[in-house]
């Protein structure tokens, strides 16, 4: 009866501990082109013709589970708006030169070769910021929540 115990309670721990760990993050992350989460973060920026985006959980490090709870995430869109929003965006907002830290998923798509203009959005429950080319209708977009 006695090894039976130890039995059952050796193999409740297992499946605990097999239950709380968390699966390893994709090697990749997946592109995403629904625009409707973008919209949702960036009202402001009217509306948003196609896009792009990844999120990323922030601070994971490689080979380590994560603790379980609320974690950071990062959303990273490269958007394309209407011309006149670009317009908008910069008479809004404090716009100073700035290039975005695009994540290896997006880096194919992204262009070269263009002047980036950094611009602070109101901030939410995460901290927003556009990214707009003067006369384009290209812009990039992070929300990291806080």
């Amino acid at each position: 009866m006695r090894t039976m115990g130890k039995t059952w309670g050796s193999t409740a721990a297992v499946v605990l501990i097999a239950a709380c760990s968390s699966p390893p993050p994709p090697a990749e992350m997946a592109v995403r082109t629904d625009s409707a989460p973008v919209a949702e973060d960036f009202p402001e920026v009217g509306e948003i013709v196609s896009a792009s985006w990844v999120e990323e959980r922030m601070g994971a490090t490689e080979g380590r589970d994560a603790a379980p709870g609320p974690s950071d995430l990062r959303l990273s869109a490269l958007v394309k708006l209407r011309r006149e929003a670009v317009a908008k965006v910069l008479a809004d907002y404090k716009c100073q030169a700035g290039s975005p830290a695009v994540p290896e998923s997006l880096k194919g798509l992204f262009p070269s070769g263009v002047k980036w203009l950094s611009c602070a959005l109101p901030t939410t429950t995460k901290a927003r910021t556009a990214f707009v080319v003067e006369g384009s209708e290209q812009a990039f977009l992070t929300s990291t929540t806080m």
